[in-house]
């Protein structure tokens, strides 16, 4: 309440209107003197007084002014202030106006802040005298009191009430109208017996006139449970379904809908009676634009309405009543409240207008320009009523859901709320010093990371192969007619495998055969004319000239068969080195089918020699490695095989590929190859930590996947650990601001 000062010409009687009060006796300095042992031996008790000022005033402002006024007139004091939390500055009550002038008002609020409830003596400094008269007076009086009488003033202060709602009292006294001491002691007294009787009343009043503003269905009490329901937490969710359900109950409504402002769009939050709300509903898009278009007339309104309604709300109104079935509704719009309204980003103070108790309208009806509409209520029902004025319950129900809301939307907007909650669980209270604790230890265990040197290694992935193996291709075209072997087959160098059959080069090789015959018996023919003495020299030269034709056709057919044959050797397969057969299912694959030259046929291995891995290294991890072999001459590998897997075994990195390929999986990979070690002696073999046997005594067969480690020096554990996120931050986030 504003400050505003009365002087006595315009004080009145407690229970006269307050624009009349009078004191009962005009101040005088000599009066108050005596006016203690009146106030002591009163025969009225003050209680009595007290409660009666209480059940004649309609609330605590006006039980305020009325117990102001009679302080005033009791206490012969020359200023009453009073303060109250719904005012924003202390109510004054002054006999003398121009002393109530020179009174410091921030001086004043914070005495009346400070107040305890025992009563408390203080002073108070005066401004210099403006007026000419009193000056005249003061001045008289500043010859007989001292040089500081005319600058100060004396008061008593003492609490009236704790808790929610704080209010105190402070009387103040010209300097020439202090009592002596032991009158002080008495007034003190006096006034410490006044403030206990009105805090009684404060409470007493607060409780009934609760009682009072709600005039809900059935018990009070549970109206009043139904609204501290509403802030039973702070998520906007919650909040509205249980406004929604707890409203319906109280008022005893078909259906209550709370919406909820979403930037400029109202959105149902919540439906009584209904666990999940179906946005996408003919229903709910109804109501969301109802009271969109009710909203701009920013006050509570009962639909179906007697006068006719523009298109822009009678449309939308008849869409909603024929979604949902309903005969009547109350539209109550929810404004921040105003006392808390931070939309341009400052806290509302109350003006001139707002000294009176609060009203619940300023919570339903826009009636400050800075409010923002957080919400709509839209109270249903099945049945029409007759009412065309919102009841008490509906605006006490409407005020109280604004308020919860209002906290509720406060709350969700603060930013990186739940990390706040989670720091203020790990910070506050008990956890401090466990929080303490961890803090540290981490940090230790930040600093130990990056002090510790480690192996790093590099995964790369593959399969062991031995060494000695060889595959075995077809030379020449054929068909498959007999396998000799069968998978995992030893075998010796020269076995035959398998046989190839060719008809067109047997059936060359037959034609071959047989004019290499004709061309040899014409041969011998002409020789042995040759050497008949009866032909003649023209018939031998003929003859001479054949045979070293037929000799040269006869060369010829040799070398054609030659060649042929040397293709029907070709079509038996044989092993081109000691070894064991690795071919899966080969009389299934080859049995009477038709291959080509170059085409594989099976692989010869020697398990008991050495092996080696073929590894793929991913690209990203490829220069890391290169680094390494540059500085190392040979890197050490430890793979584990998917055949034995309890075991790990050493390799040495022999080389790398210097080209990129993509592997089967689509992912960008280094071929890199390593041949597995073999222990000298059992003795480095357990130094190693990778048990006496060697992996080619493993019972290893060829191609078993392995997982492979490449040690690529020293670095240290954090960077060991954590490399690929330095180089992923590195390659797709400073990447692109360095």
């Amino acid at each position: 309440m504003p400050s505003t000062t009365k002087s006595s010409d315009d004080a009145a009687e407690p229970n006269a209107p307050r624009d009349q009060w009078q004191p009962e006796h005009p101040a005088s300095p000599d009066a108050v003197v005596d006016r203690g042992p009146e106030l002591r031996d009163s025969a009225d008790p003050i209680s009595t007084t007290v409660l009666a000022i209480a059940a004649q005033s309609s609330g605590p402002t006006e039980f305020l002014e009325q117990i102001a006024g009679r302080w005033l007139t009791a206490f012969r004091a020359d200023v009453v202030a009073v303060t109250h939390p719904n005012w924003s500055a202390p109510m004054m009550l002054a006999s003398d106006a121009e002393l109530a002038r020179r009174l410091d008002a921030d001086r004043i609020g914070n005495l009346l802040a400070s107040s305890t409830p025992a009563a408390t003596a203080c002073d108070l400094p005066l401004q210099p005298a403006s007026d000419s008269t009193l000056s005249e007076t003061l001045s008289r009086a500043l010859e007989s009191t001292g040089p500081d009488s005319a600058n100060q003033a004396r008061g008593l202060h003492v609490r009236l009430m704790d808790g929610r709602e704080p209010c105190a009292v402070l009387l103040i006294y010209a300097d020439r109208h202090v009592p002596d001491v032991a009158v002080q002691i008495r007034q003190l007294r006096r006034l410490a017996e006044f403030a206990d009787c009105c805090r009684i009343a404060l409470h007493s009043y607060r409780d009934d006139h609760a009682k009072q503003q709600l005039p809900m269905t059935g018990n009070p009490a549970d109206g009043e449970r139904a609204l501290r329901h509403f802030h039973r937490d702070l998520d906007v969710t919650g909040t509205a379904y249980r406004i929604a359900n707890e409203s319906r109950r109280v008022l005893s409504l078909d259906r209550v809908t709370v919406l909820v402002a979403k930037g400029s769009r109202l959105r149902v939050e919540s439906v009584s009676g209904v666990a999940v709300v179906d946005r996408r509903a003919n229903a709910i898009a109804a109501a969301e634009t109802l009271a969109q278009r009710a909203l701009v007339l920013g006050r509570p309104i009962k639909l179906p309405f007697s006068d006719p309604l523009p298109p822009q709300l009678a449309n939308p109104l008849d869409h909603y009543l024929e979604e949902t079935d309903v005969a009547s509704v109350w539209i109550m719009p929810l404004y921040q409240p105003l006392s808390s309204n931070a939309t341009h980003g400052h806290r509302y103070r109350p003006s001139a207008a707002d000294v009176a108790e609060p009203s619940r309208a300023e919570f339903t009806d826009d009636l400050c320009s800075d409010a923002e509409p957080i919400g709509v209520l839209l109270l249903e029902s099945f049945s029409d009523d007759a009412k065309v004025e919102p009841t008490a319950a509906m605006r006490e129900i409407a005020a109280e859901a604004a308020m919860a809301l209002a906290n509720s939307r406060e709350h969700h907007r603060i930013f990186g709320l739940h990390v706040l909650k989670i720091l203020g669980d790990w910070f506050g209270g008990r956890r401090l010093p466990y929080t303490t604790l961890g803090l540290v230890a981490t940090a230790m265990l930040l600093i130990a990371a990056t002090v510790i040197q480690v192996d790093h290694k590099i995964i790369a992935t593959g399969f062991a192969e031995p060494s000695g193996q060889q595959n075995v291709f077809a030379r020449t075209d054929g068909v498959v007619k007999e396998i000799f072997v069968r998978d995992g087959q030893q075998v010796a160098k020269g076995d035959v495998l398998m046989r190839l059959e060719n008809a067109d080069l047997e059936s060359t090789a037959e034609s071959l055969s047989g004019e290499i015959q004709t061309t040899a018996q014409r041969l011998t023919s002409i020789r042995s004319m040759l050497l008949d003495p009866a032909t003649d020299a023209k018939q031998s030269g003929r003859m001479a000239i054949e045979q070293r034709q037929l000799q040269s056709e006869l060369n010829n057919l040799q070398s054609q068969l030659d060649l042929v044959r040397n293709q029907l050797s070709e079509l038996q397969i044989t092993a081109p080195i000691d070894g064991v057969v690795s071919a899966w299912q080969l009389k299934r694959k080859l049995s009477d089918r038709p291959v080509a030259r170059g085409n594989h046929l099976l692989s010869i291995v020697r398990t008991d020699g050495p092996w080696q891995l073929r590894l793929e290294i991913p690209d990203e991890d490829a220069a890391e490695i290169l680094r390494a072999s540059t500085a190392q001459d040979a890197l050490k590998v430890e793979f584990a095989a998917a055949s034995h897997p309890e075991s790990t075994f050493v390799a040495t990195l022999q080389s790398i590929s210097g080209a990129a390929r993509r592997n089967a999986q689509g992912a960008t990979v280094i071929d890199a190859v390593a041949t597995v070690d073999l222990p000298n002696d059992p003795a480095d073999d357990a130094d190693r930590r990778f048990g006496t046997q060697t992996f080619a005594s493993a019972d290893a067969h060829n191609g078993v996947e392995a997982t492979a480690k490449i040690r690529c020096g020293r670095r240290s554990l954090l960077g060991s650990w954590f490399g690929d996120v330095t180089d992923f931050v590195h390659r797709n986030l400073l990447f692109y601001v360095r």
